[in-house]
């Protein structure tokens, strides 16, 4: 019923004409997604996908029940692999794995799966975003209405049935297993089908990922010709697998970025299936969500409400010397080659250090502990935004260095009163020739003698890499080598701030990202 020629084709997104094939890419050529247009008439359509899942604004669908599949445990079915210069596909056996149930209207032949991904580890790839969170990866698995061509499953609103499952990278996991055997058959080389040789079934890809947990709507092929015939489900749970897996596929292949961006969904609805766990909880530091400051004691699982809640005003006048907190011993903070990338987390800009690289001790910590991250705080205008404060003194922003004891995991770490040690440092401008006057208007109190300056050109690459991370979850690699010793010569024992002209922290190109605004400097 499915001719091999139209199989090769066969892309979620790319049920398209072989002289297509070649017009039209996700980046570097002409006609790039948001030129689509050009090639198929239909990719301006009103139910184009992928789509941003607002799961506060889903409706549950108790139609939404089990499916049902045929042959995905088998492990004969998956019969090869492809590159074919737009993504990675697997072809199955013809007529032998088939879908049904989970609120689909028909039975569905499954003919392939295939991937899209991102740049990096750092650069997450899926397709499709759940509250605007974009994984790593998407695995697309295709199945075509049973009893219909493909020229007929295209012209049916209903015609293909797409399963997305959502790829996460973990640091652990088996790099051995079903995805190990997978990876291994990855090649640079185009349209060469190469046979799958190993025993691995869906199943064993899929994992222990919920099938009763997912989404439903009705959209369009990803790709040229972008034809609406499709009823999309994708399922909330991700597939987690070691993150070294997922680097080889740009790696071996050198495709990278190979996803459309979100299209708008012109009114239609999104649906959940009854096993859905309830949104995310959305906190904020202002008032425009429902858990503001004021209420993130209510957030579930929280312990905003105990007895040891930071941050603080510390009263210098109470304070008592405690001779235990000596010296601290610091490793690697020199190095220019620690920071693994820079992220809008949608609260902060967080900068992710490579693992078990850069080290802190001594200060009467008692342990080791390992430098996780790096992030800061700020106000907004000209209101002063550290979090801690001095004898009642905020200063304009605040960094905060975030380790971990370096025996214990994450998930430890958190649960033990010492697990996590963090290093605050104040920030405020200086006073230079070409500034003295903008500060003196902005009320900024400095006072260069007593603190240390820091080291300046660090805070201009630093800086220059916010316009690159306007959008919540994007990223981008440390490529301009940034010292991790931004701090300069202020030792943290000190209650110093660190000293930053203030052309470099005041001049105004504002940013936006999700209910934050930032200043593009430092």
């Amino acid at each position: 019923m499915f001719p091999s020629s139209l199989l090769l084709w066969l892309g979620l997104g790319a049920l398209v004409k072989c002289a297509a094939g070649s017009d039209w890419c996700y980046t570097g050529c002409a006609h790039s997604p948001s030129h689509w247009g050009d090639v198929s008439s239909l990719c301006g359509g009103q139910r184009q996908s992928p789509i941003d899942i607002d799961t506060s604004k889903v409706h549950a669908d108790p139609k939404l029940l089990n499916f049902t599949f045929k042959n995905f445990s088998s492990q004969k079915v998956i019969k090869s692999i492809t590159n074919n210069g737009h993504t990675v596909k697997c072809s199955l056996e013809d007529n032998e794995v088939e879908v049904s149930g989970g609120g689909l209207d028909a039975t569905y032949s499954t003919l392939q799966f295939h991937f899209h991904w991102g740049e990096t580890d750092h650069h997450p790839g899926s397709e499709h975003t759940i509250d605007q969170h974009r994984y790593p990866m998407e695995m697309h698995i295709v199945s075509l209405k049973k009893g219909l061509t493909v020229e007929q499953a295209v012209a049916d609103p209903t015609g293909i049935a797409a399963l997305g499952f959502f790829l996460n990278a973990t640091e652990d996991g088996d790099v051995s297993g079903p995805w190990g055997e997978l990876t291994s058959y990855l090649t640079s080389k185009t349209n060469i089908e190469t046979a799958i040789n190993h025993n691995i079934s869906i199943d064993d890809l899929i994992g222990n990922v919920s099938r009763t947990k997912y989404f439903r709507y009705n959209g369009s092929l990803t790709t040229p010709d972008c034809n609406e015939a499709v009823v999309w489900t994708v399922f909330q749970e991700p597939i987690n697998i070691n993150k070294n897996l997922i680097a080889r596929f740009s790696a071996i292949t050198g495709l990278t970025n190979l996803y459309r961006p979100a299209q708008t969904l012109n009114g239609s609805q999104v649906f959940a299936s009854p096993g859905v766990s309830p949104p995310s909880e959305a906190w904020c530091y202002d008032d425009h969500c429902k858990y503001n400051q004021a209420n993130w004691q209510l957030l579930s699982l929280s312990n905003c409400g105990g007895e040891r809640q930071s941050p603080i005003n510390i009263e210098t006048k109470n304070a008592v010397v405690n001779k235990a907190l000596d010296a601290f011993t610091f490793t690697k903070f020199d190095d220019k080659h620690t920071i693994n990338y820079i992220t809008n987390t949608g609260h902060a800009v967080k900068c992710v250090l490579i693992e078990n690289k850069v080290e802190v001790s001594g200060g009467g910590l008692g342990h080791v502990y390992s430098i996780l991250q790096f992030h800061f705080h700020w106000g907004s205008n000209d209101s002063m935004g550290s979090e801690h404060a001095v004898d009642s003194k905020r200063y304009p922003m605040e960094m905060h260095i975030v380790t971990k004891r370096k025996d214990l995991t994450l998930d430890e770490a958190v649960k033990t009163p010492n697990g996590l040690a963090v290093l605050g440092f104040f920030i405020e401008p200086t006073l230079t020739k070409s500034s003295s006057s903008s500060s003196s208007s902005t009320g900024h109190e400095t006072n260069p003698t007593q603190s240390p300056t820091a080291n300046m050109e660090s805070w201009k690459k630093l800086s220059n890499y916010l316009s690159a991370i306007k959008d919540i979850d994007n990223a981008v690699p440390d490529s301009d080598e940034i010292q991790q010793r931004v701090s300069g010569s202020a030792d943290s024992s000190q209650q110093d701030s660190l000293q930053i002209p203030s052309q470099h922290l005041c001049t105004r190109h504002a940013v936006s990202a999700a209910g934050m605004s930032f200043h593009h400097c430092i």
